[in-house]
């Protein structure tokens, strides 16, 4: 057997557990030593599992406190209603946004989407969102922005919100409407990365493209999320005759 598919066999018997009430919620799982003994293996796998219920939002570790049960099913910790850009608005206000580079030459047309105009009028920020008073990324995204926009850069991790929240602050543009893509994709190996996921595996992709007042497009955020922690909802209504 592997090692990832161990950590994954690891980490299933303990979600078992969790949600059988054999490890209560706000009750500790056992120490590292302990699970070691019991599962015959490595700390590195089980803190690779142990990593995987807390990706999934079910336990919270502490330095010298162990790791706390938090919740008994892996509910996604974040949700959107498609119909309402109020409920965007409060996930990107309950979130802090990270910067970790800033690409200004792109060397093609991102695969995910085709910007307007000329490649390069667009720049490229790569970002993880995480929760607040936490390091622990639960999403990544990149956004492409028109150039002349980049001073909004100056803004992330002094004003929480999204991108375009933060253009509009800084030069007054204001979204008339965004278009919203869902999909499936494997992560990238820098989404992977930082949200501690298995590379390959499936990610929740979310492409929005922003408008002006004008139509014209001036920011593109592709996003990948661990389909465990976000829920997205929307209503279809019937017209019937």
């Amino acid at each position: 057997m592997s090692r990832s598919s161990r950590i994954d066999e690891i980490a299933s018997d303990l979600i078992q557990r969790i949600s059988g009430g054999i490890y209560r919620v706000g009750e500790n799982i056992p120490n590292e030593l302990d699970l070691c003994a019991e599962f015959n293996t490595s700390r590195h796998t089980i803190r690779e599992a142990v990593r995987n219920l807390e990706n999934r939002g079910l336990v919270k570790r502490k330095k010298r406190s162990g790791t706390k049960i938090i919740s008994a099913s892996s509910m996604p910790l974040y949700g959107l209603n498609f119909e309402s850009s109020d409920s965007l608005g409060r996930y990107l206000e309950r979130t802090d946004l990270k910067l970790v580079r800033t690409v200004t030459d792109l060397p093609r047309q991102p695969a995910e989407t085709q910007l307007d105009g000329d490649l390069a009028d667009w720049a490229q920020l790569d970002t993880y969102r995480c929760a607040p008073e936490s390091d622990r990324a639960i999403s990544w995204s990149y956004i492409y922005l028109r150039k002349e926009f980049l001073g909004v850069v100056d803004l992330i991790g002094q004003e929480r919100g999204g991108i375009y929240e933060l253009l509009n602050m800084k030069y007054k543009k204001a979204v008339k409407f965004i278009d919203v893509e869902v999909s499936s994709a494997p992560f990238t190996d820098a989404a992977a990365k930082v949200l501690c996921i298995k590379r390959n595996s499936q990610a929740l992709l979310i492409i929005r493209r922003f408008h002006g007042m004008d139509d014209e497009l001036f920011e593109v955020s592709v996003s990948y999320y661990p389909p465990a922690e976000v829920q997205y909802k929307t209503r279809i209504k019937i017209n019937q005759t």
